[in-house]
């Protein structure tokens, strides 16, 4: 964890959940969960149970190969690159960054859930040389997030189409996919040019989030203020996407989140491991502007504006989800 923290008043207080309990099937639990992805879209996840304390084993095992993977020169990381939005290795700068005038400054490496599953001969070296870990990292969290998914669909019953977990069948087309970000510490020359990573909400359904340093905000809809999330040891991070809105006729609140380092530049590598979970690619929802859509074309007319300019997108709702205007959250919670 960093030594130094933001001020207790730009840090959110965010339910905690048990992941044991919700395992478990306690209503109790369950209840809490719905609350949680009602209300704040946002929740802190405790792994430490034995169910799924292998999940933070395996945390510290990707963090190590992301150390080694990332501290290869460039050169030698762009033949990883694949020009995808769900494999392959991604240079810093090459989205808009969090504030304006600024790109981003993250560099990043994405297998897919398919293609690790299936030991794709696409995947990059390096991954495959640890094909193990991954398989073990993604289809721990695949499994985790599939079981919230079934409480949501326990609780919810009728009010939704069908059994969310059916919206992800794992033998179709889906482009869920395991990211590994790291935000490289910054000289002020390179600050000057680039920071964080910008405000959106999630594409998919449900995201796992693993970070131990500071830097993740997240526009709170009860204090209409960018917080800070603060990382818990052992403890997931999840939240909800755009496609779980949808898919729920808009009764779950999908968060709007961003990073930002709290001081003025970058001054340590950051690192965080997100599984992204996502609906079957032919999946029809309705989207925030009303139009039945697939879920893959969602996904990709997303990430086509997360590469355009500000300006761009200050002009249209896609990255946000239609869920916030001039940084403030405009779609009200449930109760």
């Amino acid at each position: 964890m960093d030594a130094a923290i933001p001020p207790a008043e730009s840090i959110a207080q965010l339910p905690v959940l048990d992941a044991a309990k919700l395992l478990q099937g306690d209503e109790v639990e369950i209840q809490n969960l719905l609350r949680a992805c009602k209300t704040h879209g946002f929740f802190s996840l405790n792994l430490g149970a034995d169910e799924t304390s292998y999940m933070i084993g395996a945390w510290t095992d990707v963090l190590a190969f992301m150390d080694r993977y990332f501290d290869q020169p460039t050169e030698v990381k762009l033949r990883d690159e694949r020009h995808s939005d769900t494999h392959g290795y991604e240079p810093c700068g090459t989205s808009t960054g969090a504030t304006d005038e600024h790109l981003d400054h993250y560099e990043s490496l994405k297998i897919s859930f398919t293609e690790c599953m299936s030991r794709s001969e696409n995947l990059a070296p390096a991954l495959k040389e640890n094909i193990e870990l991954f398989e073990t990292f993604i289809g721990g969290a695949h499994r985790l997030v599939m079981a919230l998914l079934k409480c949501l669909t326990r609780t919810l019953g009728d009010q939704i189409p069908g059994p969310l977990e059916s919206f992800h069948d794992p033998s179709q087309p889906t482009t869920s996919t395991m990211a590994m970000f790291r935000y490289p510490r910054q000289t002020e020359e390179e600050a000057a040019k680039g920071v964080g990573h910008n405000k959106h909400t999630d594409i998919g359904t449900f995201t796992f989030l693993l970070c131990q340093q500071w830097g993740l905000q997240v526009l709170s809809p009860v204090e209409k203020k960018w917080l800070y999330v603060a990382p818990k040891k052992d403890h997931a991070i999840i939240n909800v996407g755009d496609s779980l809105r949808f898919l729920t006729g808009n009764q779950l609140f999908s968060a709007v989140h961003r990073v930002l380092p709290f001081t003025h530049r970058q001054l340590e590598h950051r690192h965080s491991i997100a599984f992204f979970l996502r609906p079957a690619d032919n999946t029809i929802y309705r989207d925030s502007k009303d139009r039945l859509v697939t879920a893959r074309s969602w996904h990709d007319e997303k990430f086509d504006h997360f590469r355009a300019s500000h300006a761009e997108q200050s002009a249209d709702s896609i990255l946000t989800g239609g869920m916030e205007q001039l940084d403030q959250i405009i779609v009200p919670t449930s109760a």
